[in-house]
């Protein structure tokens, strides 16, 4: 372990989802800036990318929640490069809450090059300062997922503008949005909406997940969501892959897993009876 960066992480009243949790994509916001502070402590701050010509771009991402965040949720988050390989580098993230480990993340990012989008040998100095030399570098295990049905689930969904980075790319933690929205409009189709979702007191969150990022999005663009479902007794296994409606190009591809708790006290608790039985349609092959 090479350089480790430590932050208090206070969670946004604007970050918050109608159960009074974390949106998933507000953890993935905060690991973005968590990292971008990161590289500013060790000398690569926004002004020394601009003169380099060069960026990050996060390549994929995987998540645990132990705990949903809360209202005023004040994390301690420790974060280091766990290793670099050429033109990557995957970074870990650990956070605590009340002595606990709320939420776990790693994310494989990519040295680019900004004027042509290509990827970039990542600089000696870079290696030096954050102590991690590149043949330190691991191999990537690739993303997995079941077969989907003959006829998974589909959703559809436009870019907006605010959804755009710096580079004019959908950001990251923006794909998560689109991917939680294509589940919940699925099973609402099938006759399960977020009032019988979360009927009787508990409430559905995003505990896990594995995104891998194919291509970029730009404003605009018009996306399709395949989804398909592993009902398992104490969670529910989504897998999708969204593809640009304009070229049939596949932009990201993921698993999530979802679990049930008490909507106030979090108190682990099995999906609703029945969902199951609905999913059987759009179960794995």
């Amino acid at each position: 372990m090479g350089h480790v960066y430590i932050v208090q992480v206070r969670l946004r009243h604007d970050e918050l989802d109608a159960f009074g949790r974390a949106y998933p994509s507000a953890y993935l916001r905060h690991l973005a800036q968590v990292a971008i502070d990161a590289s500013s402590d060790v000398g690569f701050d926004n002004r020394w990318y601009e003169a380099a010509g060069a960026r990050w771009l996060v390549r994929r991402t995987t998540f645990t929640v132990s705990r949903p965040w809360r209202a005023d949720s004040e994390m301690r988050v420790r974060t280091w490069a766990q290793d670099f390989r050429r033109v990557r580098s995957q970074r870990c993230y650990e956070a605590t809450g009340n002595g606990e480990t709320a939420f776990s993340a790693l994310t494989d990012w990519v040295f680019v090059n900004v004027a042509t989008g290509r990827p970039r040998r990542v600089p000696a100095e870079m290696e030096a300062r954050f102590g991690m030399a590149a043949r330190a570098g691991r191999p990537r295990i690739p993303w997995r997922a079941p077969a989907p049905p003959p006829a998974p689930g589909r959703s559809t969904y436009r870019v907006r503008w605010a959804e755009l980075d710096a580079l004019g790319h959908m950001n990251n933690a923006a794909y998560l949005d689109l991917l939680v929205q294509g589940t919940l409009d699925v099973l609402d189709g099938l006759g399960w909406p977020v009032e019988r979702l979360s009927a009787g007191g508990v409430a559905p969150y995003v505990a896990a997940g594995d995104v891998e990022y194919l291509d970029e999005v730009r404003h605009g663009d018009r996306l399709e969501t395949l989804t398909w479902f592993a009902a398992a007794p104490d969670r529910l296994d989504v897998h999708q892959r969204s593809i640009r409606t304009a070229d049939g190009r596949a932009v990201v591809q993921a698993s999530t897993s979802w679990r049930w708790a008490d909507a106030r006290t979090d108190a682990s608790a099995p999906p609703p009876p029945g969902l199951g039985a609905a999913l059987r349609p759009l179960q794995a092959a």
